[in-house]
C-alpha cells in the first residue's frame, strides 16, 4: 500500500514537471520568441521570362516595398551654408521639385559638441551641441545648420521628412570628453565604447529632447538615429610629434553596447508624446551591407535575434523596430544578394532602408574605382561615369534589398573627393558646380514619391537595369540605367500620356520627349539614366 502511494506521488511529480516544462516551452516559443510568419515577395513570370525581347514588361500585380523617398545628409556643410547669402539657391538644387531634384528627406546631424577641438583636422566637422556641460539645453545652438534646414523645408514643403542622427554622443556624456575614441599607441588595443552605461539614459534624453524641439518647431521628424556605423573604432591617431589627430566625430559600440543603448532609447521613446507624433528611433546604421556570418549580421542578431543568449534581452527591441538601416559602402551586388537572403530567412518582417552612400576612393564596388585610382590628386567625380555608377547602386539597393529609402551621404562638398552632389567654393559663394550624380539621383527622387510602391519590371534588354514604381496618384515611373558604352532602346507600352527625362553627358535631367498613350520607343543613350513618367 505504501509502495503504491509512493508511486502515485512520484507519478504526480513527474506529471507536474512535464506540465511545467511544456508550459515553459510554450511560453518560450509563443510568448518570448513568437512565431514569426515569413514575409515573401511574389515573382512575376512575365518579367522573369522577359529576356532579350527588346520590350519592357511591367507587372503591377506583383508589388514590393512602399517608399519613404530619397534624401541626403547636411553633415557637415549646413553650418557653413547657413551663413551664406545664396543658401536658398544652393538648397533649391536639392529640395525644390521644379528647379532641382525634389529630395524629400533631410538628414540633420545632432552634433556632439566638438567645436573648438583642435584635434579634428577639418574645421566644419567640429560641431555644436544642444546639450551643455551643466546638463541644460541651448536650442539656439547650431543656428546656421538650423537655418539650412528651415530653408530646405520652405523649398520642399511641410511633408519634408527629417532624420536626426548622431555620429557620437554629446561630449559631456563621453568617457574621454571628446566626440571620438582616444588614440592608442597599441594598434591592437581593444576598441572601447566612448560612453559609459551610467550615461545611457542621459543620451536617450538628449535624443528625445532634440526630437521634441524640432517637432515643436514644426518639422516632421520621422526618425532619430543615435548610432552610426558602430563596427568601426573611430579612434584618433598619434602623429610623429606625439600629438594626435582625428577626422571626425564617431563612436564605437560593441553589439551588446549597442543593444543596451537602444534599450534605454526605447524605454524613453516608446509610447511617448514624441512617438505619438510619428517619430521613432531607427536601428543602428551598419557601415556596410552584409549577410550571414558577418559583423553586420552579428549586430542584427544581437538586437533582433532569438538565440538563447539574446532572446530575453532584446524582446523590446524586436517588438519596437520595423526597419534595418544599412550603408551601401563596400557592398557588391553579390554581397547585397547574400544580405537579402539572410534577411529574408531570419528577419523578413523588417524593411530595409539604405541611409548613406558616396563613392569612397578605396571602395572597389563603386563602379568607378578605376577612374578614381587614376587621379593622383583626387577627384570630385563630376562626370556622367560617376552619376551612372551611382544610379546602378541605387537600382541594386531598390531591387535586391527592397530598400524603401535611399540617401546620399553629404549633399554639398568642397574638396576633390567624390562624396558630394554639389561642389561649393568657400571663397566664392556663387561658384556652384553640380555633379552628374545630382541629376542622376533626380531621375529617381523627382518622380518617385513618398508612398510609391515598387512593381515588377524588366527592360527586356541585356545590361539595361530598370525599376518601376506606382505613385499614390496612380502615375507610373520607370527608371532605366545604361552603364555601358552602347546606346540601348526598349519598347514600353503606355496607356496614358507620358514624358521622358534624360541625364547623360549632355543632359541634366532634361525632358527629352513626350507623347500620348501607345508604344514608346525609349532611347537610353550610352552612359545615361532615363526616366519615363506615365500620368
Amino acid at each position: 500500500m505504501a509502495k503504491s502511494k509512493r508511486s502515485k506521488i512520484v507519478l504526480c511529480i513527474i506529471i507536474v514537471i512535464l506540465i511545467s516544462v511544456i508550459g515553459f516551452l510554450a511560453y518560450f516559443v509563443f510568448g518570448v520568441m513568437g512565431m514569426d510568419e515569413k514575409r515573401t515577395y511574389g515573382q512575376s513570370d512575365a518579367v522573369n521570362q522577359n529576356i532579350s525581347t527588346g520590350r519592357t514588361v511591367l507587372d503591377d500585380t506583383v508589388t514590393y516595398q512602399t517608399m519613404n523617398g530619397f534624401g541626403a545628409s547636411a553633415c557637415w556643410w549646413g553650418q557653413d551654408i547657413g551663413k551664406w547669402e545664396n543658401r536658398e539657391e544652393i538648397l533649391s538644387y536639392l529640395y525644390d521639385s521644379e528647379k532641382g531634384i525634389g529630395l524629400n528627406i533631410y538628414r540633420y546631424n545632432l552634433g556632439a559638441g566638438s567645436k573648438g577641438d583642435a584635434h579634428i583636422l577639418t574645421e566644419n566637422r567640429k560641431t555644436e551641441c544642444f546639450l551643455k556641460a551643466d546638463g541644460t539645453y541651448d536650442f539656439s545652438a547650431d543656428k546656421d545648420a538650423q537655418r539650412c534646414l528651415a530653408t530646405a523645408k520652405r523649398l520642399a514643403d511641410d511633408d519634408l521628412r527629417v532624420t536626426l542622427f548622431c555620429n557620437s554622443p554629446p561630449v559631456s556624456l563621453t568617457k574621454n570628453g571628446a566626440g571620438y575614441s582616444s588614440a592608442d599607441k597599441d594598434e591592437n588595443a581593444p576598441w572601447i565604447c566612448n560612453i559609459d552605461e551610467s550615461n545611457y539614459d542621459s543620451f536617450a534624453d538628449f535624443c528625445y529632447n532634440s526630437a521634441e524641439y524640432f517637432l515643436n518647431e514644426g518639422y516632421r521628424v520621422t526618425e532619430v538615429s543615435p548610432i552610426n556605423e558602430p563596427q568601426y573604432n573611430w579612434r584618433a591617431w598619434f602623429n610623429d610629434d606625439g600629438s594626435y589627430s582625428v577626422k571626425q566625430e564617431g563612436c564605437y559600440y560593441s553589439k551588446t553596447d549597442a543593444a543596451a543603448v537602444y534599450n534605454a532609447m526605447i524605454d524613453k521613446f516608446a509610447g511617448s508624446k514624441v512617438d505619438e507624433r510619428g517619430c521613432k528611433v531607427s536601428m543602428f546604421e551598419s557601415g556596410t551591407i552584409e549577410g550571414e556570418g558577418t559583423t553586420c549580421s552579428a549586430y542584427i542578431d544581437c538586437m533582433l535575434g532569438k538565440a538563447p543568449k539574446y532572446v530575453f534581452k532584446n524582446r523590446s527591441l524586436r517588438n519596437y523596430f520595423d526597419t534595418i538601416s544599412m550603408h551601401s559602402y563596400w557592398s557588391s551586388d553579390e554581397t547585397k544578394k547574400q544580405a537579402a537572403e539572410y534577411l529574408a530567412d531570419k528577419y523578413s518582417q523588417y524593411d530595409v532602408v539604405c541611409t548613406e552612400y558616396c563613392q569612397m576612393a578605396g571602395d572597389r564596388n563603386t563602379g568607378v574605382f578605376y577612374l578614381i585610382s587614376k587621379e593622383e590628386n583626387g577627384t570630385s567625380g563630376l562626370t556622367i561615369d560617376y552619376g551612372v555608377a551611382m544610379a546602378k547602386v541605387i537600382v541594386d539597393d531598390l531591387t535586391i534589398l527592397n530598400a524603401k529609402e535611399w540617401d546620399w551621404w553629404t549633399a554639398c562638398s568642397y574638396d576633390a573627393y567624390p562624396d558630394g552632389l554639389i561642389y561649393l567654393n568657400p571663397d566664392n559663394h556663387k561658384d556652384i558646380q553640380t555633379s552628374k550624380r545630382l541629376w542622376c539621383l533626380g531621375n529617381f527622387s523627382k518622380f518617385i514619391e513618398e508612398g510609391a510602391t515598387r512593381i515588377a519590371c524588366g527592360s527586356g534588354v541585356n545590361s539595361l537595369s530598370s525599376c518601376a514604381f506606382v505613385n499614390k496618384d496612380n502615375s507610373t515611373v520607370v527608371v532605366y540605367v545604361n552603364n555601358t558604352d552602347t546606346d540601348k532602346t526598349t519598347v514600353l507600352e503606355s496607356v496614358s500620356p507620358y514624358s521622358v527625362y534624360t541625364t547623360s553627358a549632355d543632359c541634366d535631367l532634361e525632358k527629352t520627349s513626350s507623347g500620348n498613350a501607345g508604344e514608346i520607343n525609349v532611347s537610353v543613350p550610352a552612359m545615361s539614366v532615363v526616366t519615363v513618367v506615365m500620368k
